[in-house]
């Protein structure tokens, strides 16, 4: 059990690592990328498309990243079945038509936890980027992500 805590901190960090960068990177984007001349409601409208599918993006290579864990641990069967099982614990849909064996249930729980706090993480990113544009009206310059 000791040894399953240990591997699920160092999964946790990891993904905690993957999410800090992609975060990081897109405020770097927005605080020194191109500047819109115009806000308009579709310049806003790409901006907020393009920084929603990175944060998604980010949570599929945290998916990964477990799923390769319970994979490699024979958790599971095939990488596809990792990664379907990964993705329903991590988003705590938590179907149960595939269930951990006894041994790496602790694990995935603590992906569950883990995936809370990211999608939590990501949302109040989202928010806070949503509401710093719609706050600055509509003749304001506005950062670009690509």
């Amino acid at each position: 059990m000791i040894r399953h805590l240990a591997e699920g901190i160092l999964l946790v960090a990891l993904t905690v690592a993957i999410h800090s960068v992609v975060l990081a990177w897109i405020t770097l984007r927005l605080k020194t990328g191109p500047r819109i001349a115009h806000t308009s409601l579709l310049s806003i409208s790409l901006l907020l498309s393009r920084i929603a599918v990175l944060c998604i993006l980010a949570h599929l290579a945290e998916i990964t990243l477990w799923a390769g864990y319970f994979y490699l641990s024979d958790a599971m069967a095939t990488f596809d079945l990792s990664f379907y099982f990964s993705a329903v614990t991590y988003a705590t849909i938590g179907y149960g038509d595939v269930v951990p064996p006894e041994n790496r249930r602790l694990i995935a729980s603590i992906e569950g936890l883990t995936g809370i706090l990211m999608c939590a993480w990501s949302g109040g990113f989202f928010f806070a980027v949503a509401t710093r544009l719609f706050d600055r009206g509509a003749g304001a310059q506005t950062a670009d992500v690509r």
